[in-house]
């Protein structure tokens, strides 16, 4: 059905259909010189990114001779005159664009027919509330390139991506999350400074925001209620990989799942006031088989109706904040499901366990069945109590653990993330 769905042009890289995406333009562009547009987003107020920076655009016109068109935003990361500068033309009309590059899904009315789009569409999964969509590039007949789609064929690893600024988002958000969720708990905390990650500029911000938190850390220590705090992390893809890079700038020890149980039976020790504990656990750390047996990473794959995850048991119990960047499918066991939290909500002696989430996966009713619903920036953090049926709230000063589940977390690193997604892209949009 999606044989308009392509990926790129490079050796080893192929589309869905087989063809190269050089080979698929050729009808379009023909001989004559290129002409790129560069779409507004218009999701959200929050969507600043932008598929290709003002210096992928001076680098494009002058390497390819391309004519560049970019809708005007007052939203944007970079601001028009900066695109202007780079030898683009601001213009609202793209009809006269051959390619049109954007981010997020276009709005159905706003889709030009007979065009090349370059986006995320939220399509190739069969997602049923993006079907309209699909359906209106069948009959716009528009060709479609999906950078979920632009992959290597024999590593089948994706090649045009955010990284792991969802990670780094995810967990900036995580820590400011839990700082307020502490202090509406009757207890100050270093966290208390953590802003939200679109609040900083840039990296290298967050990172002095960060020095200054370790700082606090190691002088005044962590609310001694909660020693030790324990920061579990699942999956080891660029989300958590993100993730940690930012946790790693606080003072930490890395711990495995062995050490729990002594480091709870020494919890009053003064080491777990000044430092925090990351426990970075993979599938055979809390997967069993239901009928015995050592777990096997081959056989899950193929049999994942053979094992039930032991998390809530193992893990769960000691885990301050989870977060959870692990890729899953309806076909392998939960994470968490809903009666597992509430077993460790209704023990009265772990109230000060599992205290946050942040998944940064966003798996609707996913691999943790309770997390119902994308969050937003604006509304970045509800709250699950499971302990007499599933009570959903916003009350941070009630019962319950906190959830962050934005959907769009690299937009809050706008600048740094289009940087890195227009690196990655170039090749690509140059080849073209």
């Amino acid at each position: 059905m999606l044989s308009s769905i392509l990926t790129n042009a490079t050796p080893g890289l192929r589309t869905a259909a087989g063809a190269s995406v050089t080979k698929a333009l050729k009808s379009t562009t023909a001989k004559k010189p290129l002409v790129l547009g560069i779409r507004r987003e218009d999701k959200n107020r929050w969507e600043r990114r932008v598929a290709l920076t003002p210096a992928h655009i001076k680098r494009l016109i002058k390497e390819t001779g391309a004519k560049v068109l970019v809708q005007p935003s007052n939203t944007r990361i970079f601001n028009n005159s900066s695109f202007e500068k780079a030898g683009a033309l601001i213009e609202e009309d793209l009809t006269k664009a051959d390619a049109i590059l954007g981010i997020k899904e276009v709005p159905i009315e706003k889709l030009i027919n007979d065009k090349t789009y370059l986006i995320f569409s939220h399509t190739h999964k069969g997602q049923m509330y993006n079907m309209p969509s699909l359906r209106a590039f069948l009959d716009k007949n528009i060709r479609l390139i999906d950078y979920e789609l632009m992959t290597d064929e024999e590593s089948k690893r994706r090649l045009v991506l955010f990284g792991k600024h969802a990670g780094y988002a995810g967990m900036i958000d995580g820590l400011h999350g839990l700082g307020q969720r502490l202090l509406a708990l009757g207890y100050n905390s270093p966290f208390i400074h953590m802003g939200q990650a679109h609040v900083y500029p840039n990296l290298e911000c967050v990172h002095t925001k960060l020095r200054h938190v370790a700082n606090i850390i190691s002088d005044q220590g962590l609310p001694e209620a909660f020693a030790p705090m324990v920061f579990t992390f699942t999956g080891s893809g660029n989300v958590t990989q993100g993730a940690r890079a930012i946790f790693d700038k606080l003072p930490h020890e890395n711990i495995t799942v062995d050490d729990l149980p002594n480091i709870f039976a020494d919890r009053y020790n003064e080491r777990y006031r000044t430092r925090l504990l990351a426990l970075q656990v993979n599938a055979q750390d809390y997967l069993e088989r239901i009928d015995g047996g050592v777990y096997s990473r081959e056989e899950y794959r193929e049999h994942p109706e053979r094992y039930r995850s032991i998390f809530a048991e193992k893990i769960a119990p000691y885990t301050t904040m989870l977060i959870n960047g692990i890729y899953w499918e309806s076909k392998y066991p939960r994470l968490m499901t809903t009666q597992d939290l509430a077993n460790i909500q209704n023990q009265r002696e772990l109230k000060n366990r599992m205290l946050a989430i942040a998944d940064i996966s966003c798996d609707i009713g996913g691999s943790l069945e309770f997390m119902s619903h994308a969050s937003t920036i604006d509304s970045p953090f509800f709250y699950v109590d499971a302990r007499n049926g599933l009570v959903e709230h916003k009350d941070i000063e009630k019962p319950g653990v906190q959830i962050n589940s934005i959907d769009n977390l690299p937009t809050e690193l706008p600048f740094e993330a289009s940087q890195h997604f227009g690196d990655s892209l170039y090749p690509y949009a140059k080849a073209l």
